[in-house]
């Protein structure tokens, strides 16, 4: 009994990994969407690579404060952006919300999306394994 649970708790563990990135990927796109509707444009500069997908700007607010935070971006841009580099972003000063890099916007999307689908396949996939592994165990306890 104790290997047959082994066995079949990866099947559970995996769905548990891919609901968690659908909700981490549809979160993220939703707040940039939530950033690009509603919020206040800007200039900011690069000031250095913060990842394989991000980047640490900085700009000045509506209000002359300095402000810095790290924000997502596609591969290619985090890899070639240079130090000092200009960019359009917008950000909201009212919520926690990363800003967003005006040309990274498709491009985040277009990842995102990817994941998202990905992640739903992944979930549909293991509920059906979570499913059968479920009704062997009752048939094989039904048996007994």
């Amino acid at each position: 009994m104790r290997v047959i649970f082994w066995r079949s708790a990866g099947a559970p563990l995996l769905l548990v990994i891919s609901l968690y990135g659908l909700y981490g990927h549809v979160a993220e796109r939703e707040h940039r969407h939530e950033i690009i509707a509603h919020g206040r444009e800007a200039e900011a500069r690069v000031l250095m690579s913060a990842g394989a997908e991000s980047v640490l700007i900085e700009w000045d607010d509506s209000s002359g404060t300095r402000k810095m935070a790290a924000t997502w971006t596609g591969k290619p841009f985090a890899r070639l952006a240079r130090p000092g580099q200009g960019v359009a972003i917008k950000y909201d000063t009212a919520s926690a919300l990363e800003p967003v890099i005006l040309s990274e916007a498709a491009e985040r999307d277009r990842v995102n999306d990817w994941w998202i689908n990905a992640n739903i396949a992944m979930a549909v996939a293991m509920t059906i394994v979570c499913v059968v592994i479920g009704a062997l165990m009752l048939a094989g306890a039904r048996a007994r």
